[in-house]
């Protein structure tokens, strides 16, 4: 599965892909409900060498992975000049997730 299929995901297939990967269940994409659940991803990224970035602002949820090793940092998003912005960070960190996953 390539970023651009996962950019694209439904709520539905996200949701199921996120368990299937990372063994973490949310019941949705809403930050208010299920932004604690989606952290279990962000730790277990961390525990992999990522480091999660989010920037929230007026209209604007971003999430991008960094990871740094031999060959130097490597970005989810950034090195590519494209950061989507996320109806959620719930959502952003899923996407991000599995782009890391599926890319490495």
């Amino acid at each position: 599965m390539d970023r651009k299929e996962i950019l694209s995901m439904g709520e539905e297939k996200l949701l199921d892909l996120v368990h299937d990967r990372f063994s973490v269940t949310l019941g949705g994409l809403e930050d208010t409900k299920y932004l604690s659940a989606a952290w279990e991803i962000v730790e277990k990224l961390e525990r992999d060498g990522w480091t999660t970035d989010i920037r929230i602002g007026e209209g604007l949820k971003r999430v991008d992975g960094y990871k740094f090793d031999g060959d130097g940092p490597g970005t989810i998003f950034a090195q590519y000049g494209h950061w989507p912005s996320f109806n959620s960070v719930t959502e952003g960190i899923c996407k991000t997730a599995l782009i890391a996953y599926e890319e490495n």
